[in-house]
């Protein structure tokens, strides 16, 4: 892939070398961002603290990956969604004694 000779305006050079930077392969990679949050009580900002410690992780570090963790699951209402669509594509009902009979032979 070939790179433009970059711009001579300051501006301009500035745009030039994060987009230049952003370009992996040919794939235009998709730009960090910062996030802040407001009011957060001590003892939260305490533990979470802790807990980056314990994993020797700086408290940005160890906060970028629990929010990527968080990002990778489906919230509540979409994983309720997709019960309720699997549910509705199998049309199939089970009958509360035949969960509870199963449930009671793997106790067996």
């Amino acid at each position: 892939m070939r790179i433009e000779e970059p711009p001579r305006r300051s501006n301009e050079l500035v745009r030039h070398v994060c987009l230049q930077n952003a370009v992996t392969d040919g794939i235009l990679t998709a730009m960090a961002v910062q996030i802040t949050v407001r009011d957060v009580p001590e003892a939260v900002r305490n533990e979470l603290a802790a807990r980056a410690a314990r994993e020797r992780k700086s408290m940005q570090e160890y906060l970028r990956e629990e929010l990527e963790r968080l990002a990778a699951r489906p919230s509540v209402h979409a994983w309720v969604e997709q019960v309720r669509e699997r549910k509705r594509a199998n049309a199939q009902r089970v009958a509360a004694r035949k969960i509870l009979a199963h449930r009671d032979a793997d106790r067996r």
